[in-house]
């Protein structure tokens, strides 16, 4: 048992296996507080709706109020470990991890970034589609936003047209959420707190699964259980990627500013399953 409490987030857009990493968690990891989208806790923000809009616009009076009370749920739960898959946490809490957190870890979890704006694109227009109640909520300018998703507003989106469809607003929400989660592990010298997971080669992997395990010192079953729960968009199929997606894709790697580019260069991304074909598209489009 560890005299500081490490706290674990993962570093993850939507549809990058978030559910998956918490069933695992839950089923597997002992001594630990596991969750995943704290929806029906009481006291634990989700951080999903205002928070990620008061993050945009930089309006800490009313975020740091909401951070700051899931600091003290986390601290009251007397577990030497607590960990959250949430990927709400780089769209609202970004900012000031490195000043909330006592001692935080980090899972980085990235996924195919077109198969995951693909599965948000397809996942909203589900959504839609069933009337799903309190999906939208409004800011502070009056503006309706989408609960689960980046504003628009963030750095990136500003290079380009209001005109997007909403897939290359995902794609664009991916390297916003990739650029936020490298600037952080920069910026704090966590270099040494993150364990990198490319989800579409190795998150269901049990050898990559205990590689994580030793590299946060986590107690843990003597068996595993690997019947994990998957989280397929009801109705709809595996996520297929069409050539009109593709050309999307594209349309969008033409005009990436020239640090988001070299975000996708970087050796973690270049080890990627997916690389390849990613880096093709973007070099077919320019």
């Amino acid at each position: 048992m560890r005299n500081t409490q490490l706290v674990l987030f993962t570093l993850a857009s939507g549809r990058s296996g978030t559910s998956f990493l918490a069933d695992f968690f839950t089923k597997n990891i002992t001594h630990c507080y596991s969750t995943h989208e704290p929806y029906f806790t009481f006291g634990n923000p989700t951080l999903f709706g205002k928070p990620i809009a008061w993050n945009t616009q930089h309006n800490d009076y009313a975020l740091l109020p909401v951070l700051e009370r899931k600091c003290r749920f986390i601290a009251s739960r007397k577990t030497p470990f607590y960990f959250e898959s949430n990927h709400a946490f780089l769209k609202a809490f970004n900012r000031h991890a490195g000043t909330l957190l006592n001692n935080p870890g980090f899972i980085h979890l990235v996924r195919h970034p077109l198969r995951v704006a693909k599965s948000e694109y397809v996942r909203e227009r589900m959504i839609r589609q069933l009337r799903v109640p309190f999906v939208d909520y409004t800011d502070d300018t009056g503006k309706r936003l989408f609960r689960w998703a980046l504003t628009g507003q963030e750095e990136v989106f500003r290079h380009y047209p209001p005109s997007l469809s909403r897939l290359q607003f995902y794609v664009l929400q991916w390297l916003e959420i990739e650029y936020r989660a490298m600037q952080l592990i920069r910026d704090h010298h966590w270099q040494d707190r993150v364990f990198f997971i490319d989800v579409d080669g190795d998150l269901k992997r049990e050898t990559v699964l205990k590689d994580m395990i030793r590299f946060f010192d986590l107690p843990h079953r003597p068996i595993f259980n690997m019947n994990l729960r998957r989280n397929p968009t009801p109705f709809t199929g595996p996520t297929i990627l069409t050539q009109q997606d593709k050309q999307e894709f594209q349309a969008i790697a033409r005009d990436l500013p020239e640090s988001y580019k070299m975000l996708l260069q970087s050796q973690s991304y270049r080890d990627c399953s997916w690389f390849a074909e990613v880096n093709q598209l973007m070099r077919d489009g320019n």
